[in-house]
């Protein structure tokens, strides 16, 4: 009878054991809402879905799903990070973009300092046609003395613009693109040659805009700083 007991609790620990193993490699559906502490939908429509990561020192996300994306820095941070049946360890600063095609992944922040980053991810629905409007006459093109690029490949341009107070650019092209601001600012937009609005914008806001040709000019005290993701398809 002893025998007996002593065969079925073994049985119980492997089962127990073999059951943790599965459930720690289960793959988080949402990692938004299973993570709200850590990940935050901050803009969401038929194209895009921009979220704002945070991790603490220590912390970790399991394996979740993640579109074709591209991630911004929003500081300096070391994480290890596990794609498939590799682990490796990644080092990013602040101000630092890179792309990430569909595939599941987990990470884990190992560093000693907030992992803060926004990753914008790339929906299945086909972007409308942009007309006369392309990349060719866009803010980096024709205002580089405001604008550089900071990442660019077959999916999407990054942007990065800085309009000191009073600056402004001249007329440009956009297509589709997600503008994201890194500070507070005022500016002045005219688009189509006469219409011209003013627009407060706080740090974090994120928007949406269809193609255009249109100026900028800050008209606050703070320099003015955004980021835009402009999508080629």
């Amino acid at each position: 009878m002893k025998r007996i007991h002593k065969i079925i609790i073994s049985a119980l620990v492997i089962f127990f054991v073999v059951g943790c193993g599965q459930q720690q490699q289960r793959t988080a559906n949402d990692i938004v809402t299973e993570y709200p502490e850590n990940a935050k939908v901050v803009f969401e429509n038929d194209y895009v879905k921009a979220v704002e990561f945070m991790l603490e020192p220590g912390d970790k996300l399991p394996l979740h799903k993640g579109g074709k994306r591209v991630v911004y820095a929003l500081s300096d941070y070391k994480v290890k990070w596990t794609e498939g049946d590799e682990t490796s360890e990644k080092e990013w600063q602040k101000g630092d973009a890179h792309w990430h095609d569909a595939i599941e992944h987990a990470i884990e922040n190992i560093g000693d300092t907030i992992a803060s980053y926004m990753v914008v991810m790339r929906k299945d629905a086909l972007l409308p046609e942009t007309g006369e409007y392309d990349l060719s006459r866009d803010a980096s093109q024709l205002d580089s003395e405001h604008s550089k690029i900071i990442f660019d490949n077959e999916h999407v341009r990054l942007i990065g613009v800085t309009l000191g107070s009073g600056e402004s650019q001249p007329k440009h092209e956009g297509i589709y693109r997600l503008i994201y601001s890194l500070s507070d600012y005022k500016i002045e937009y005219t688009y189509n040659e006469t219409n011209t609005v003013e627009s407060q914008m706080e740090k974090g806001y994120v928007h949406w805009h269809a193609p255009d040709r249109h100026s900028v000019k800050n008209i606050g005290d703070p320099p003015a700083h955004y980021l835009i993701f402009a999508f080629k398809k």
